[in-house]
C-alpha cells in the first residue's frame, strides 16, 4: 500500500469539502452548532478525485479523518471556538468493504469497514468522560488527564514543581463538574439471517455510537455501521495475549428497503421478467416448496402466496392496514409441519426459525436483560418476531409459547408492532412480519369431530382469529393414500442415496441414472436463489384491484355470509374479506401484474373456501365461523340451551338418561347431550346434588 503525508490527504480533503453539498453541511454547522455538528461525506467522492488517497484512507482512517477536521475547522469563520467538537463522517463504503462479522481477522484491525445486520440489542445512552479533571489532594494542583476507552485512567502523579507530592504516594480527587463528557450507546449487531445457510449460528459483535448519531438505533433495526475496529484487553483478574474486539462506529446507515441485500442485476432482471410469462408460474413455484414433501397442494399453494404478501396500505387519517398473511398449520405429529417451516425459512429471502418452547432469553417478542454498559439498567433484546421484521417468521409449536409472549402476540399479528413494558423500559418495536406457525392439538391427534378448534389447541380464540389462513393436517389411515406416501418417501430417500454418487460411478444392479430420472419430481422446479430474487423483485409492486375482481370478492364473501344467516351463524367475518384481498394482492404479485385480476381473486376465493370447508363446517353445507374462533360453535350454544330448558321445567331436577330421553326427541344425541352437560357444569350453569339429580342453579 502507497503511504501518504499529511499535505497528500489534506490536499484532497481540501477539493472534496470544495464541493456545493459539503459547504452547505459545513455553513449549517456554523448556524446551528450544536443541533448539527457532523460532515457527512460519502466515499464515492474522494474516490473520484483521488483513489489511492480514498483506500489510504481506509487503511489508517484515524489519522486522515483527523486530517479532515482541521480541514473542516480551517473553513469555520473567525469567530468560531476551535474548542467545538465536530465530527467527519465517511458513509456509504463500497461493496468490498462490507465484511461479514464471522470474517473479522486481525488485519482489519485499526481499517475503517462497515458490517452489516440486526440491531439485537441497544442499551440506553449515556455520557461518557472524555477529558477528566483532578486535583491533587495534598497540594490542590490542577491535572487534567484525557480519557479513552470504558475504564478512568488517573494521574501516575502531582506535576506541581513546587509540593513534594511526586515523592510520595497521592490521592487524586476527580472534579465531576468541570470533566468533559459525550453521549455514548453500547449496541450489539448480529448477522443478518438470509446469509447464513446449513444451521450457521449468526455471529455478534458490540459496538459504540457516539455523540451526535447516539440514541438513533433501536433493537430490531436492520442497519449498516462503518466504523474502525479496535482490540480490547478483556477483563481478566491475570493479563492475557488474547483481545476481544469491538466497532468504534463512524456512521449508521439504515436500510429502508426490506430486501436490499438480494442484488438483483439487469441480467437477473431480463430473467425474471422471462420467468413471469410462464404460463404454469403458480403451479411452477408451488412445486419449488419443500417439493420432498408428499401432497398438501392447498397448504403450499398458500405458503406460496405468503412468500409474496400482500400491500401495506397507509389512509388519510393515518391508520394502516397489514399486507402480510399469517397461516397456521395444525395436526397429528409426523405430518411434516416443522419440515415446511423449516425449509420456508430458508427459502424466504428474510426467514427466522424458531421455537415457540425455546425461542431463545428474549423469545418470541422481545426482553429487558441486563445493562453490560455499566450501571443496573436494563436493555432491550430483540426477539425472533422483531428479528423477522419485513420477512418471513416460522414459528414450531406456537402453543407452547410462554404468557409473556402470548400477550404480546395479539398486538404483534394485527398491528405489526410490539409493545414492550418491562424492568421500567417503555418502547414499541417494528414487527412487520408474515407468520408461519404450527401447532399441535392437546391430546396428540387432531380430531376432525370436535365443537371448536380452540378446544384442541391450547391457543386463546381471540389469537386463532388473526390467522388468515388455518389448515389441519391429519394422519388417516387410507391404503391407497399410505401407499402413495409410502412409495414417496421411499423414493426420495433413494434419490438422496443416488444424488452422494457421481454420475459416472456404477453399482452392480443398480440403476443409478435411473433412480434419479423417476425421482426428478422431486427437484425444485425452480432454484432457490432464483426464487428468492423474484420474490424479492415482486416486492416493488403494489397491484390495484380491478372491478371485476372486486365484484368476485364481494360476491364471494356475501354468498358465505347470506348461507349462513339462513342457518342463523356467522359463516365468514370481515378480516377473512380482508385475507382476500391480501391473498389475491399477492397472486398479483406473483405475476408481476399491476392489476388484481380475476384469476388472482379466484384463487383467494378458493384458499378461503376450502379453509372453511375444512374447519368450520356446519349443517346444511354453510359454515359457522364459531367453530375455529370461538369457545363454542353456534350448534353447541343452541343444544345447551334447550337442554337448560328442558332442566329448568323439573325444579327438583332430572337424572341425565331421563335429559338424554327428551333430547333425543328435539334431535340431540347421548354425545351431545354429554358434551354440553360438561360444558353446562364446568361454567356453574347446572349443579349435581347428592341424589344424581341435575338442577339449575
Amino acid at each position: 500500500m502507497m503511504q501518504f503525508d499529511e499535505n497528500d490527504v489534506t490536499e484532497v480533503w481540501n477539493e472534496v469539502l470544495a464541493k456545493d453539498e459539503y459547504r452547505r453541511m459545513i455553513q449549517e454547522i456554523a448556524d446551528t452548532f450544536p443541533v448539527m455538528r457532523s460532515v457527512n461525506v460519502k466515499y464515492n467522492d474522494i474516490d473520484l478525485i483521488n483513489t489511492d488517497i480514498a483506500t489510504f484512507i481506509l487503511e489508517e482512517p484515524d489519522k486522515c479523518l483527523e486530517w479532515g477536521v482541521k480541514v473542516i475547522q480551517a473553513a469555520m469563520p473567525s469567530s468560531w471556538d476551535p474548542k467545538n467538537l465536530i465530527h467527519l463522517r465517511i458513509i456509504n463504503l463500497p461493496h468490498d468493504m462490507k465484511v461479514d462479522v464471522r470474517k473479522l481477522r486481525e488485519n482489519h484491525l485499526g481499517k475503517l469497514v462497515a458490517i452489516e445486520g440486526l440491531a439485537k440489542k441497544v442499551s440506553s445512552v449515556k455520557p461518557r468522560m472524555t477529558l477528566a479533571r483532578f486535583v491533587c489532594s495534598r497540594c490542590g494542583a490542577e491535572v487534567w488527564e484525557t480519557q479513552s476507552g470504558m475504564f478512568l485512567r488517573e494521574p501516575l502523579a502531582c506535576p506541581n514543581p513546587n509540593g513534594t507530592c511526586n515523592k510520595q504516594g497521592n490521592r487524586f480527587i476527580l472534579d465531576n463538574k468541570r470533566c468533559k463528557f459525550i453521549d455514548t450507546q453500547k449496541i450489539e449487531i448480529q448477522e443478518n439471517p438470509e446469509g447464513l445457510r446449513g444451521g450457521a449460528q449468526p455471529e455478534k459483535i458490540s459496538g459504540y455510537v457516539e455523540d451526535d448519531i447516539a440514541g438513533l438505533l433501536t433493537a430490531g433495526n436492520r442497519i449498516t455501521l462503518n466504523g474502525i475496529v479496535r482490540p480490547v484487553e478483556k477483563q481478566e483478574r491475570d493479563k492475557s495475549t488474547i483481545f476481544e474486539i469491538y466497532l468504534d462506529v463512524l456512521s449508521v446507515e439504515f436500510q429502508q428497503h426490506e430486501y436490499d441485500e438480494i442484488n438483483i442485476t439487469d441480467k437477473d432482471e431480463e430473467a425474471i421478467k422471462e420467468m413471469s410469462k410462464d404460463p404454469l408460474l403458480f403451479e411452477h413455484i408451488v412445486a419449488s416448496i419443500a417439493p420432498t414433501i408428499y401432497g398438501m397442494t392447498e397448504v403450499k399453494q398458500a405458503i406460496a402466496l405468503q412468500l409474496f404478501g400482500g400491500c401495506h396500505k397507509v389512509y388519510d387519517d393515518g391508520s394502516t392496514t397489514r399486507g402480510d398473511t399469517h397461516i397456521l398449520l395444525v395436526g397429528d405429529p409426523g405430518v411434516a409441519k416443522s419440515q415446511i417451516l423449516r425449509y420456508m425459512s430458508n427459502l424466504a429471502p428474510r426467514g427466522i426459525f424458531a421455537s415457540g418452547k425455546s425461542a431463545s432469553a428474549a423469545g418470541l417478542t422481545a426482553a429487558a436483560v441486563k445493562d453490560d454498559f455499566g450501571g443496573d439498567g436494563y436493555t432491550l433484546e430483540a426477539g425472533a418476531l422483531v428479528l423477522a421484521d419485513k420477512g418471513l417468521a416460522c414459528i414450531d409449536e406456537l402453543d407452547k409459547m410462554s404468557e409473556q409472549d402470548r400477550s404480546s402476540l395479539h398486538e404483534a399479528m394485527e398491528s405489526q408492532k410490539i409493545s414492550v413494558a418491562k424492568a421500567g423500559i417503555t418502547a414499541t418495536l417494528q414487527c412487520r412480519c408474515s407468520m408461519l406457525a404450527a401447532a399441535n392439538p392437546k391430546e396428540g391427534r387432531f380430531n376432525k369431530e370436535a365443537d371448536t378448534l380452540a378446544s384442541q389447541i391450547d391457543l386463546p380464540p381471540a389469537l386463532i382469529s388473526r390467522f388468515d389462513l388455518i389448515f389441519a393436517l391429519t394422519d388417516t389411515p387410507n391404503e391407497r393414500h399410505d401407499r402413495e406416501i409410502t412409495q414417496f418417501i421411499l423414493n426420495v430417500h433413494r434419490r438422496g442415496q443416488a444424488l452422494q454418487h457421481g454420475d459416472n460411478e456404477k453399482i452392480e444392479g443398480i440403476d443409478l441414472k435411473k433412480i434419479k430420472e423417476q425421482s426428478s419430481n422431486v427437484k425444485p422446479y425452480y432454484k432457490q436463489e432464483d426464487l428468492r430474487k423474484y420474490v424479492a423483485y415482486s416486492k416493488r409492486l403494489t397491484p390495484v384491484m380491478t372491478e371485476k375482481a372486486l365484484k368476485m370478492i364481494e360476491d364471494a364473501f356475501m354468498q358465505i355470509r347470506m348461507d349462513g344467516m339462513k342457518h342463523n351463524t356467522i359463516s365468514i367475518t370481515a378480516r377473512q374479506l380482508e385475507a382476500y384481498v391480501r391473498l389475491s394482492e399477492a397472486s398479483a404479485k406473483m405475476r408481476l401484474s399491476p392489476r388484481v385480476e380475476e384469476v388472482d381473486a379466484e384463487r383467494a376465493i378458493k384458499l378461503i373456501y376450502y379453509y372453511l370447508s375444512k374447519l368450520a363446517p356446519n349443517d346444511g353445507g354453510s359454515f359457522d365461523m364459531d367453530r375455529v374462533i370461538s369457545t363454542s360453535s353456534n350448534k353447541s350454544r343452541n343444544i345447551m340451551k334447550v337442554i337448560q330448558g328442558i332442566i329448568s321445567t323439573q325444579p327438583n331436577g332430572m337424572t341425565i338418561k331421563e335429559i338424554k330421553m327428551i333430547a333425543e326427541g328435539e334431535g340431540i344425541t347421548a354425545e351431545e347431550v354429554n358434551n354440553a352437560m360438561e360444558r353446562l357444569n364446568n361454567s356453574g350453569t347446572v349443579y349435581h346434588d347428592s341424589n344424581g339429580a341435575y338442577k339449575m342453579v
